[in-house]
């Protein structure tokens, strides 16, 4: 009997509490973040059938939109964003186009959509602001009721526009996020691991999140605001995260943010690892920043602006997040030093145990979103439980070093470098 064979009779030798023991990280750090929430937004939260989809032009008048594109370099996919937001369901609104310190010919796209009546402005700068400067640059111009900001290399579903604005009959609402989805998802197996992730954390995380009032980032990429609110809080604000900062400050505001789950946008997602991985370190640079130095009142109870329902959102990713990736080291040392040479079989069974986890919220993604996601993916969950688990995860912890020791994300040249200079702590 080899070594592994060993470890396994030992494995299936321990009782319910030896296992508890063995198994600590997972049961902490995984089943109460994702199968519990999961399984109750299986039983309650799955979309209509697309046969479903109900008249909403019940005689309310429409607010007035603005669509706002801001980009830099993006002359390759402008228009085709342009021209998708035309196949929308509605229509009357107005677009505005921002070149944000463009090289490339995406000035001469937009004034031809312009002149092909296709948009509203071509707006311009000479040198690169960031998109948090271009969005504000535009509501300047904007004439709209509703500010519905989009990513340049975003594709929509017909009735997007449409189900983003219903959740604004409600006059508490400040912000309507919809559902993202990668429209190259078959390009290479990290575009696939996308998919399930993007299922994951936003198909059906931000319904759960919905429900209890815990929507903390208006993505970018796709995202509804109303004016009245985006005014009250003065608009976007410099840096790196802006879609999350800005969240955050209507939330303080008392503004509600809803997601509309059946408003769905289609995005280019990293096709190669280095890319993602790049992504995920700005990603979550920008979150330690906007989460811990810029709003870190929120955890404070002796601040006047403490609120608990922010508090909950910042300790949840605290805990989740956080100490998740600053534990998951210690606890595989910990297996070594415990265990010994029975480690390699507790981290196969740990692995066989997340499988099984990834396996069931993916069944729960599925039938939630109503997509035929199950069987094109089921095949890609070994390599993508791996893939976060021993991967993504120590690139969080390099992330959080980086940003809490070394102000990482002031070197991040997504955000321009007269941007960074200027941006207070």
């Amino acid at each position: 009997m080899n070594i592994l064979e060993l470890g396994f009779a030992f494995l299936l030798a321990q009782t319910t509490i030896s296992l508890v023991a063995v198994f600590w990280y997972t049961l902490i750090f995984e089943v109460p973040r994702y199968i519990l929430p999961f399984l109750a937004a299986g039983l309650a939260m799955r979309s209509p059938e697309p046969e479903a989809i109900p008249d909403m032009h019940t005689g309310t008048q429409m607010p007035s939109i603005s669509i706002i594109l801001v980009g830099h370099n993006e002359e390759d996919s402008l228009e085709a964003c342009v021209r998708s937001l035309h196949e929308q369901s509605i229509s009357g609104f107005e677009i505005i186009i921002v070149s944000d310190g463009s090289t490339d010919k995406m000035i001469d796209v937009g004034k031809r959509l312009v002149k092909q009546g296709l948009a509203s402005h071509i707006l311009s700068t000479d040198l690169r602001g960031g998109k948090a400067s271009g969005i504000n640059l535009a509501c300047a111009f904007a004439k709209g009721d509703i500010i519905i900001n989009v990513d340049c290399d975003c594709s929509f579903d017909r009735f997007a526009i449409e189900y983003l604005l219903e959740p604004f009959a409600n006059s508490k609402v400040g912000a309507v996020c919809g559902d993202i989805a990668p429209r190259n998802s078959s390009a290479s197996i990290i575009t696939q691991f996308q998919e399930i992730e993007y299922l994951q954390s936003i198909s059906v995380g931000k319904r759960i999140a919905s429900a209890v009032n815990q929507v903390v980032c208006a993505s970018g990429a796709f995202s509804a605001f109303r004016r009245i609110a985006l005014n009250d809080v003065g608009g976007f604000d410099v840096g790196g995260g802006e879609d999350l900062d800005v969240t955050i400050r209507f939330r303080l505001k008392g503004w509600l943010i809803e997601y509309a789950p059946d408003a769905i946008c289609y995005t280019d997602v990293p096709v190669t690892a280095f890319q993602y991985i790049r992504q995920r370190l700005r990603w979550e640079r920008d979150a330690i920043w906007i989460r811990f130095r810029k709003h870190r009142r929120l955890l404070n109870p002796m601040n006047p602006a403490f609120q608990l329902s922010e508090a909950v959102h910042q300790w949840d990713y605290i805990l989740f997040n956080v100490i998740g990736a600053v534990i998951f080291p210690v606890y595989l040392i910990w297996l070594m030093v415990q265990y010994g040479s029975f480690a390699p079989a507790i981290l196969i069974g740990m692995q066989v145990g997340l499988l099984l986890i990834d396996l069931t919220i993916l069944a729960i993604s599925a039938w939630c979103t109503g997509r035929n996601v199950f069987w094109r993916n089921v095949l890609f969950l070994p390599g993508y439980s791996l893939f976060m688990t021993y991967v993504m995860r120590p690139v969080r912890l390099i992330a959080y070093i980086d940003e809490w020791v070394f102000s990482g994300s002031h070197r991040d040249n997504y955000t321009p470098i007269k941007v960074r200079l200027e941006r207070p702590w």
